[in-house]
Order: structure tokens, then sequence, then C-alpha cells
């Protein structure tokens, strides 16, 4: 399967139920905010067909129907998401614009897209997800309902990074699914406003909305499934002298990559280079401000684990205690800080890592970011839950991005790297041993 033959059906800006009351029109992004990538972030949502959906075809003009509507009475309750950033970019205008909104025929059999068509060819994805540049002026959240034959059904939504946090999206599609399903919204809805009152925004040099170019070799991406019995493996193989002594799933998976990769450097390069590890750690459940605890919007700063050139590096052990030892150290920091200690310790880390990409070709930078522990896999619209949800295709940047398997107890790595790099990554032994090949 070369390409997925999509014509679209509706395409509209989807504007809130209830027009937003005017002292909730404007809203000021936090220091977290600001510091945000500059793009949005997908996520797709794949539900199989059922008997019934293959002989009534009305039942999809129904469901498409009752998704529209539950997403504007959605939008009334997350109505930042409907408006547009402000000449300023430190605050939006919750002017009720609306988000783009496209539903398509696709001329495809789901289950064989999926376990025949993604495997070959992973881009594939990438088509089903709404058509959006992110500029100011750009809606802040795209939803894209893709009909397959017979019924099968992929939500594809993706969300400014600006305005969220893998929390904040995953709150949303929650709610969203809850009006869908119930035609109610739940009860203490999280809110927006909170975070920006504790931490607002500085005066920074920074470009705005600018995406990395890609001058080098092209990046591809591969996914990677690592079942509840890779991962036993993988623990079973940490030292008993490790310094952290029971590492997560996410940890673990997290400095096998790493390993992975500071091997393929060193081969490549003769010798060990100084090498990090950079991922985002959350906020909400560490700072001491209950108010956080369910605060929407950005609440993250970088985790960065540093590896010298001439550290051992031969053992899962080593990655892991640095890994580990990271989280640790920094989440025991957030609890003790007080809301200035906080905003230097972002502004800070956010520092190193701008010094650390401009030693250029000098040293080794990975990214990773994890999504898993999300109930991503709990968004039933009023059909069921989803066989699969995934991650897209990245071209822009190398980037790993962590997801629970449908079971929970494993874990899927979408690794984006350098075509070349990923071809050594992907017969590397340490990979093979617990993570065969998919089927193709």
């Amino acid at each position: 399967m070369d390409k997925l033959e999509i014509h679209i059906q509706t395409r509209k800006m989807l504007k809130p139920s209830t027009p937003t009351v005017n002292h909730l029109q404007s809203l000021k992004l936090s220091l977290f905010d600001q510091l945000a990538p500059r793009h949005y972030e997908p996520v797709l949502f794949h539900y199989l067909p059922s008997t019934s959906d293959c002989e009534e075809g009305i039942i999809m003009t129904e469901r498409c129907d009752k998704l529209q509507k539950s997403l504007a009475q959605t939008l009334t309750k997350y109505y930042p998401l409907a408006g547009r950033f402000r000449e300023d970019e430190l605050s939006i205008h919750c002017n009720d614009e609306g988000v783009e909104y496209v539903e398509t025929k696709v001329n495809a059999d789901l289950a064989k897209f999926i376990h025949q068509g993604v495997p070959k060819n992973i881009e594939l994805l990438n088509d089903l997800l709404p058509e959006m540049e992110h500029v100011p002026s750009s809606p802040l959240l795209g939803v894209q309902v893709n009909v397959f034959n017979c019924g099968g059904v992929v939500i594809a939504i993706q969300m400014s990074h600006i305005l969220a946090d893998g929390f904040t999206f995953a709150t949303f599609v929650k709610e969203w699914a809850h009006i869908s399903q119930t035609g109610t919204t739940e009860d203490c809805l999280p809110r927006f406003g909170q975070l920006p009152l504790l931490f607002p925004t500085r005066v920074l040099s920074r470009t705005r909305f600018s995406r990395p170019p890609n001058h080098g070799p092209k990046i591809v991406t591969r996914r990677f499934v690592f079942d509840a019995l890779a991962i036993t493996k993988l623990k079973n193989t940490i030292d008993s002298s490790a310094t952290f002594r029971k590492p997560t799933r996410v940890v673990v998976v997290m400095s096998l990559i790493w390993k992975v990769l500071a091997d393929i450097s060193s081969a490549k390069n003769g010798h060990s280079r100084d090498s990090s590890l950079i991922f985002y750690i959350s906020l909400r459940g560490k700072f001491h401000s209950p108010s956080l605890k369910n605060a929407l919007g950005n609440c993250t700063t970088f985790g960065i684990a540093d590896l010298e050139a001439s550290q051992s590096r031969n053992e899962l052990t080593d990655f892991v205690n640095l890994v580990g030892n990271t989280i640790q150290d920094t989440s025991v920091g957030i609890g003790k800080a007080s809301v200035d200690d906080v905003s230097s310790l972002v502004l800070n880390n956010q520092s190193k890592v701008a010094y650390k990409r401009r030693q250029g070709d000098t040293m080794d930078i990975y990214r990773c970011t994890s999504w898993c522990r999300f109930p991503w896999y709990e968004a039933d619209f009023g059909w069921g839950k989803p066989f699969w949800v995934s991650a897209v295709s990245f071209d822009i940047i190398e980037i790993v991005c962590l997801m629970d398997t449908k079971n929970g107890d494993g874990i899927e790595a979408w690794v984006s790297l350098k075509e070349n790099v990923m071809a050594e990554f992907e017969k590397h032994p340490d990979i093979l041993t617990v993570c065969p090949p998919l089927p193709s």
C-alpha cells in the first residue's frame, strides 16, 4: 500500500456551541508555554468496525454528527483551543474563531491498513492528519475524522504544543469522549489560567514559531514494540549494585535506546563522545502547590542526563542509573522548591539544552518524550474503545516518542532518526534481542 485514496467530505472551522463570555476572552500564557516547542502534537485513535457498521451506512453519518456536536460542546469548556494567538505571542485571544474540523472518506480497509499498510509505509499515517501550518494565525486544534470502508474510523487530532502538554491533550480527549458518550460534562473540570498566575512569562530572546531546518540526511520513523516479557528481560539485566534500583518500564526503554545510540556513535566516530539524553519531567504531583495537579497548559521541565566520554557505557545499568537518578534528583528538587526556584530551574535547564545544541557535531544529543500512563485507550466516543492509539512519522527532528501498548504493560517506541543511523539501530543486537522486527 503506497498511498491512501482520501476524499474530503467536510471541512470547516468548528466553533464552541456556546460563545465564550467576555471576561474569559483573553488568556495569558505561562512561562512553560512560552518555552514550549512551536509545533503541533499529533495522536491517532483507530477504531475497527463492527458487523453493524458494514451493514448500515447511516450509522457512520450519525456518529460523525455526534462527534461534531460533542466537540463543539467540549470547546465551551476548553475555549482557548478555539482562539488564536495574539500578535505579542504571549497570550491567546479566546474569540471562538474555531478549530479545524475535517471529515474524509478513505477507500481502504482499516484492519488491512493497520496490519499491512503501516508496517510497510509508516508515513501513510500522516495522511490522516488535518493539513495545518503552525503560524500565529493558525487554529490551535485540528481534528480529522477518517471513515474507512465498512465503517472503520481513525480520529486524528493535533494540538498546539504551545498551549498543551501530554496531560492537557489527554484530558481534553477524555472529556470530549465523555460528552460524546453521555451528553454531559464531568464535574470539577481542570482549568486553564492557573499556571500563568504562578509562572508568568518572562522577557526572553527567542525566535518564535521556528521549525528546525533539516538539511542533512533524511529522517525516518520506525516503530519498535517492547512487550511485558521484553521489559522484564531488560530489568533482569540490571546489576544489583545499581544506584537506581527499581526503574520503571519507561526508564528502562529510554535507557536502552540511549545505550544503542551511544554504541552507534562510538562505532561511527571511532571513539566515545559526550552524550546527553533530554526528556520532559512533569511538575504535576511533585510541586507543593495542589492547584497544579490538574492545571491545564504546559507544566514540564527538561530532564537532562549527561554521559561524559570517559564514563562507563558498556552496560544497560550505566544508562539506567543516569536516567533514573536525573528523574529522581529533579523531582526531589521540584518538591522542595519555591515558585521562583522552579522558574529558575526551568530557565536554567532550557539554557543548558540550548548550549548543548550550539556545540554542533562535537557531542551527541538525543531527545525523548513519554506519553505513557495517559488514558489514551479509554477514549470511547460511544462505539467502543480504540483498537490502537498511534503517533505518526516525524521527518523534522530526531526524537523518540514512547506510548503504551493497548494492554498497558508494554511500550511502543516511535523512533525518528537519520536514515543511516536508523539502518544501524534496527540491526543492533540489543534491539533485536528484545524487540524483533515487526512483520511486514
